[in-house]
């Protein structure tokens, strides 16, 4: 299929100023998406975009999924903010979805698993199922206390919304993701967390390393979407030791 035309950064910029400015729990569909059906939801921070996430979506869309969406938040917990801008990160999740079918992007303004579904929920009310996709190294987030006012709560909240599908990351595989599933309160909530398998060769890939080889002044291109490699080709130096 012939990709879409994508949105300006500049549009990207107005988008991310109205979702900030929300009260309310909101999430916004910034490339078209099917009103109703099964989203995989991928939350991240995309700064850059690599090809491991490409690959994570693939995942998800084999598992059957009507529609993958790569998610932003205008709030990401434990992460600082350097970079690309966040309407230069939509601007390019949009070119990637715009050239296949069945992926889409969202930009919401919470940071919490169960609040980004209230808000998914508020924007796509004929979705059936909203499953997020997260690593085994951000897993353990959800079930932290300390990053809830009320953990109980929050928790049932997150999985009356969701779902989650964990994939490895790195060296934690399978077993640590039974092992987590063999405690509290993960264990409360096991049928509604399930496997999902990654090629190997991009466990370890990470927005990280490519931001450190890049600030290195090394090529990374290998790991980068063309869109990305391109962009990044052509703004110039951004990323720093």
């Amino acid at each position: 299929m012939s990709a879409r035309p994508v949105a300006s950064v500049a549009v990207f910029r107005r988008t991310v100023e109205d979702v900030t400015a929300c009260s309310e729990p909101t999430a916004r569909l910034l490339t078209p998406a099917i009103a109703a059906g099964s989203f995989a939801v991928l939350p991240g921070a995309y700064n850059p975009p690599t090809r491991a996430h490409l690959a994570l979506a693939d995942a998800a869309r084999a598992r059957g999924f009507d529609r993958v969406l790569f998610s932003l938040g205008t709030i990401t917990l434990d992460k600082r903010e350097s970079g690309l801008a966040l309407d230069e990160r939509l601007h390019l999740l949009a070119e990637i979805a715009s050239a296949q079918e069945g992926l889409g992007v969202v930009l919401h303004n919470r940071g919490l698993y169960a609040e980004q579904a209230e808000a998914l929920r508020r924007a796509c009310p004929g979705v059936e199922l909203f499953t997020f996709v997260v690593g085994m190294d951000k897993v353990g987030q959800i079930f932290d206390a300390r990053y809830y006012r009320d953990f109980v709560s929050s928790l049932a909240a997150l999985f009356d919304r969701a779902r989650l599908l964990v994939a490895p990351r790195g060296e934690l595989d399978h077993a640590a993701f039974e092992s987590l599933l063999a405690d509290e309160p993960a264990r409360r909530y096991a049928d509604r967390v399930d496997w999902l398998e990654l090629d190997p060769r991009w466990r370890a890939l990470s927005a990280t390393a490519v931001r450190e080889r890049l600030a290195r002044g090394n090529p990374a291109a290998e790991w980068l979407p063309e869109p990305v490699a391109r962009y990044l080709r052509q703004r110039g130096p951004i990323f720093t030791p």
